[in-house]
């Protein structure tokens, strides 16, 4: 089907980004229930364990949810179940009302786990699978230290004892969930006594091409405007192939699900969804922005350069004599464009939020208007922590 080739600038393409993921506050998400509606918004948030000034999912909130604190996002998953721990780009938090879409990716997932003991010599996990549920019947939610049955020597990798490779598995393929965490330990119990009956039926979608449209468009509608080019974006089962994608792309587009778009100086197309088209019309509000290192909008860290002119690496796993900036850096967002990033110290109760080190962008001219809403951001980051706030960070961030 012939479609009429439509073009943006640079600088709508941002506008629309910076709009779509609530940077530019056009939306009042505010508080538990603003968690709910960014959720409901961006789809899935990527979790990560470390915890420097907050863990990746925290970030991302803190950046979009006014007066967002860690304990809202911890009693919605591990209080109420209004969201759950699962996989999707890679280990991510989405709402639960979702879980049974995610059928397919469990299956696909729990296949890829198997495969993964198989290589690791630790496949007489699967010989006491039995023995963990019962344990669970018997004892309620269970973490790994609860439960030790067999080692594995074999592997220098992966789990130490065969029970907890057994009741990863049994997650990844969906009979347990995580009903609570305490720090990074999980404790498992059976899936139907964490989510209601409902939401845990087997897989709503009975052909894989229903699937593949319910799915594609929601990774896109996880970043929002998004090329159909390998990266980041595009991490997970059912996505690594461009040509399924892009024959399900132009069929998303020919019904109108999603929307083609050109960017100024970018020979890719871009697509979006449809419902989404509103997000162009918001003006900028110059309001500053830190941004968590897996933000939905930097999956794509070629995509963000072609756009916002701003090359993004996560050295976390960098060797320190290799690393560009520093181990947990996050961009600075003004407006709509990425002005900086900055390194903060380790968050500790009681101390006052510092940065370690700041960084702007070549080029960037640095006005009162810009440093005060620097501080404003600041302030309002140390209130997301529960720690002081300095009355003046201008010595750090404003240094030869």
């Amino acid at each position: 089907m012939n479609r009429r080739k439509a073009e943006i600038s640079l600088e709508e393409a941002r506008r629309f980004l910076v709009n779509y993921h609530n940077l530019n506050e056009i939306r009042e998400y505010r508080g538990i229930d603003g968690v709910i509606q960014c959720f409901w918004q961006i789809k899935s948030i990527q979790y990560d364990p470390l915890n420097v000034v907050g863990r990746n999912a925290d970030l991302v909130l803190q950046s979009r949810v006014c007066d967002y604190v860690p304990s809202m996002l911890y009693d919605l998953l591990y209080r109420q179940h209004k969201l759950i721990d699962g996989f999707d780009k890679e280990m991510c938090i989405y709402e639960a009302n979702e879980y049974g879409s995610f059928t397919r990716i469990r299956k696909a997932n729990a296949e890829r786990t198997e495969a993964t003991l198989a290589y690791r010599g630790q496949l007489d996990a699967l010989n006491i699978l039995e023995d963990v549920r019962e344990h669970i019947r018997e004892n309620g939610m269970t973490s790994s230290k609860d439960l030790s049955i067999g080692e594995s020597r074999k592997s220098r990798w992966g789990h130490k004892k065969l029970s907890s490779a057994a009741l990863d598995y049994l997650y990844c393929r969906g009979e347990l969930a995580i009903k609570e965490k305490k720090g990074t330990q999980k404790y498992y119990d059976f899936t139907e006594n964490v989510l209601p009956k409902e939401l845990v039926e087997e897989d709503i979608f009975l052909e894989v091409e229903e699937f593949l449209e319910w799915y594609i468009k929601r990774r896109i509608q996880c970043v929002g405007l998004i090329w159909n080019k390998r990266g980041g974006a595009w991490q997970g089962h059912y996505l690594s192939d461009t040509k399924t994608r892009e024959k399900v792309i132009n069929h998303l587009v020919d019904i109108k699900k999603l929307q083609e778009v050109y960017i100024e100086g970018i020979d890719t197309p871009f697509y979006f969804p449809s419902e989404a088209e509103g997000y162009f019309a918001y003006p900028n509000k110059g309001h500053v922005k830190f941004l968590a290192p897996l933000d939905n909008m930097l999956w794509d860290r070629e995509m963000i350069n072609r756009i916002f002119h701003f090359e993004y690496r996560w050295e976390v796993y960098t060797p320190v004599d290799k690393r560009k900036y520093g181990y947990y850096v996050l961009p600075v967002l003004y407006g709509t464009k990425l002005i900086a990033r900055f390194e903060p110290y380790k968050s500790k109760k009681d101390e006052p939020f510092m940065i370690k080190n700041w960084w702007w962008e070549p080029g960037i001219i640095v006005t009162d208007e810009m440093l005060d809403q620097i501080h404003r951001s600041i302030k309002d980051f140390a209130r997301y922590l529960s720690v002081p706030y300095k009355d003046s960070y201008t010595n750090v961030i404003c240094k030869p």
